[in-house]
Parts: structure tokens; C-alpha cells; sequence
């Protein structure tokens, strides 16, 4: 089976009827972007040797919308890379395909941190992923830029163009991909950890194999240790003396270890976690039968010292599973729930572990968007203070909290059912961000 990284992101031929134009030069970047930049420059720019020297007229910027168009080669390395870590991520790997001589000077070694620094001014992109039925579940990819006057969807090439099967997490620019191998009535799975935009990949060793097994994975990040883990969940089908167990793969090493069992709480078939928050992974788990019905909790598995722990869930009346959904806003644990098909609560927990605070951070009435309104999920936190949410797994909806305003994003080539992820792209190689030998 050919494992070796592939395409990444999806090009088109670019035609002058299409929507991504030839690149030249600046052309991609905002015109606000590029008149700042130029108004930087000195009157004249330094060229190569051999070459003469251009004047850059501002003047000719008409200044309403419209993009400058300069040769890069003109400018000094400084500004190019400048110009560049300000692109677009789409943009940019549009740029370095497209462009005469892009390859060049998207390959200097200093852009991928200066790409990575400017990413805290930005909101996070999005990767979509949904299921295509007619090709045995296979997952479909996309991706939507967080920037750019033309918002579209942009299908992404996995690795391996057919078996990947289930999206198991993303954290630092990468993606963790499962795809099943099927022995017999025996199905497991081996993971990819992939960046779709340089287009590498690294394999994870296989685990150990079982009857009549489900399995799950979880994929993250500590900052402490630096480490990045895969976390599987073994539960059994049918009846048997077997035990779950829970596995660990650290990336850069060779072998899974075995945890021990898991909680009760995750010894049903359990999907993958809803939240990576300060090194942990979270998921909404039912506890059992209470006052008002099935109770829930929140559990979690911390990375670096790979335990899993019982995080207090949010004061509210009735903390149900399938009513709430775990994300992270603004860098914490946050839940949120459709509350007695009412209103909307979205809940904070603004210091890590401490139930006390729990914060219901906004309240609001349901959207009613072509359907039941139950089936909502926080995608992120916006920079302009709204929040982004995704209803009925069709439409994307951003939340104004302070003017109680909802609106639907029109963005171009939108699958009809779609899951979707906050995402911040690196042009880092997977092994390079894993700190494997490149």
C-alpha cells in the first residue's frame, strides 16, 4: 500500500476565466496591505546586478479596491519575505506553484516563523470534512482561508487518495488521518499525521491487533513536554472476559504502551475528543441516571503525565450529551448546549480545573436555519469578538454577542453536510514541527 505523501491542496489550471487568476507579484495581497507596504520603501528599490533600476509609483494605486502589481525580484529579500509571511495561506502555496520563480522565495528557510508569528493577528482558518457514501465512507477534506476576498472552499488531498476514513484530530498545522486495513471480520486502523500544505506525512507504527475490537484515537499536543501523542481506545464488540485498555504513541518513538483499562465512563465505543485544552483531550461522557434524567461529565486525558482525570462540567441544570458539545474559546474549556429547546447557553471555564469558574458567557435565543435548531456546535472565537458556530452541520453562522445578531456566511462550494474545525496552517514539514530527524 502507497503511503508516500501526495498532493496536499488542490490545484486548478489557472485560466483567465477561473477564479484563482495567474499570480504575479503582489497581485494576491489586499491592496491595503500592499500600499502600506510600498509606502515602506524607498523611492528607489535595489535590483540585481545587471538589472535597471524601477521607480514604485504609489500614484498608479487607484486606491479603491483594486491590487499593485510589482516584480518581487525588484525588492530587497527583507520586504519579499515581508510580503509574503502576509499572504493568505491559499494565496501563498498558490503564489509558490504558480509564479515564475515563487519556489524560490517561498523556500527561504526564514518564512515559516515569520508565517507562524503574524498567525496571532488572524482569525484561524477552517477545515471541513465530511463522508462520502458512494465511496465507502471515504472522507472528503476541504479547506476555507480565513482571509481574502473570495472565501471559498478548497478540497484537500489527503496522502493516500482513497481508504482515509476518519479525520482522529489536528493541533500545530497538522492532521491526524485514519484509514482501515480489513483482515478477515478484523478491522483496524493506522494514522497519518499530515501537513496539507507542504504535502508530507509521517507514518505511525501499527498497534496491536484484536478480535471483535472498536477503537478510537485522540491527537495532541502538551506544551510542557513538547511531545505530540496518539491516544487509542480499545473496547470490545461483543461479551468477553477482555478487558479495554488504553495505548500511547509518542511521535519520534517506536512503540505503543499500554495504559492500563480506562475509565468507565469510555468503555462503550466512545467517538474522539472534543477538546484540546492545556495539554489535554476532552470528551462529554454519560454517568448515568439522575433527578432529571441521564447526567453527564466531562473527562479528560492529560498528555504529558497520561492520566485521565474528571474535569467538572458546567453548573447548569441539565448537563446532557447530546444536548452539549466541548470546544475551546479564546484558549479555554468552553460548552455549549441548546437548554429546554428555549435558548442557547455557551459556558467558560476561565481557570482550567477549578469548577468555580464556570462563566455562562453568552445566552441567546436559537437561530432557526432550515431545521430544528438542536444541533449546533462552537467552532471559534472571532477576532472582532463574535463567534463562529456551525448549525445542523450545513451552514456556518457567526454570533454578534453584543447587538444579538446572527448572520450566515456565504462562502463559495460549501459541502451540503460538513463538520468542521478551527485550523492555523504551517508551512513547517510535519517532521520539522514534530521535531523528528528531517
Amino acid at each position: 500500500m502507497d503511503l508516500s505523501p501526495k498532493k496536499g491542496i488542490q490545484k486548478k489550471k489557472a485560466t483567465p476565466e477561473a477564479d484563482d487568476l495567474p499570480v504575479k507579484g503582489m497581485d494576491l495581497l489586499p491592496s491595503e496591505f500592499t500600499i502600506d507596504i510600498l509606502s515602506r520603501l524607498p523611492i528607489t528599490s535595489p535590483v540585481e546586478e545587471g538589472r535597471e533600476k524601477k521607480r514604485v509609483n504609489l500614484a498608479d494605486d487607484p486606491s479603491n479596491g483594486a491590487t499593485v502589481q510589482i516584480d518581487l525580484h525588484l525588492l530587497p529579500p527583507e520586504i519579499v519575505l515581508e510580503i509574503l509571511s502576509r499572504l493568505p495561506i491559499a494565496s501563498l502555496i498558490q503564489f509558490k506553484t504558480t509564479s515564475n520563480g515563487g519556489y524560490d522565495l517561498v523556500a527561504d528557510p526564514r518564512l515559516p516563523s515569520m508565517f507562524r508569528n503574524r498567525l496571532s493577528d488572524s482569525d484561524p482558518c477552517l477545515i471541513l470534512f465530511d463522508y462520502n457514501f458512494l465511496l465507502s465512507w471515504a472522507l472528503q477534506l476541504y479547506f476555507v482561508d480565513s482571509e481574502g476576498c473570495s472565501r471559498r472552499v478548497r478540497k484537500i488531498e489527503p496522502p493516500q487518495h482513497s481508504g482515509i476514513d476518519k479525520l482522529v484530530g489536528s493541533c500545530n498545522g497538522l492532521l491526524c488521518l485514519s484509514f482501515p486495513i480489513i483482515d478477515g471480520s478484523s478491522v483496524s486502523h493506522r494514522l497519518l499525521i499530515y501537513n496539507p500544505f507542504v504535502g508530507d506525512a509521517v507514518r505511525v507504527p501499527p498497534a496491536n491487533r484484536f478480535l471483535n475490537q472498536s477503537e478510537s484515537f485522540g491527537f495532541g499536543f502538551h506544551p510542557r513536554t513538547g511531545e505530540f501523542k496518539v491516544v487509542r481506545i480499545v473496547c470490545y464488540e461483543n461479551d468477553t472476559d477482555d478487558e479495554s485498555m488504553v495505548q500511547v504513541f509518542t511521535v519520534g518513538t517506536t512503540e505503543w504502551r499500554n495504559k492500563g483499562a480506562p475509565p468507565p465512563q469510555l468503555t462503550d465505543e466512545i467517538g474522539p475528543p472534543e477538546a484540546l485544552v492545556e495539554g489535554s483531550l476532552h470528551w462529554v461522557t454519560d454517568v448515568g441516571m439522575g433527578g432529571v434524567g441521564l447526567i453527564c461529565g466531562i473527562i479528560s486525558f492529560e498528555l504529558a503525565d497520561e492520566v485521565f482525570e474528571e474535569i467538572p462540567h458546567p453548573p447548569c441544570q441539565r448537563f446532557v450529551s447530546r444536548d452539549y458539545s466541548l470546544s475551546v474559546l479564546n484558549g479555554c474549556l468552553s460548552a455549549a448546549g441548546l437548554v429546554d429547546t428555549l435558548h442557547c447557553d455557551i459556558w467558560v471555564m476561565k481557570q482550567y480545573r477549578v469548577k468555580e469558574s464556570w462563566v455562562k458567557q453568552f445566552s441567546f435565543l436559537p437561530y432557526f436555519l432550515g431545521g430544528w435548531p438542536r444541533f449546533f456546535t462552537v467552532i471559534c472565537a472571532l477576532k472582532n469578538g463574535e463567534i463562529l458556530l456551525l448549525y445542523n452541520s450545513s451552514s456556518l453562522v457567526s454570533y454578534d454577542p453584543v447587538e444579538n445578531r446572527f448572520k450566515t456566511l456565504q462562502i463559495s462550494g460549501l459541502p451540503n453536510r460538513f463538520q468542521a474545525l478551527p485550523f492555523l496552517p504551517s508551512l513547517f514539514s510535519a517532521k520539522a514541527t514534530m521535531n523528528l530527524q528531517v
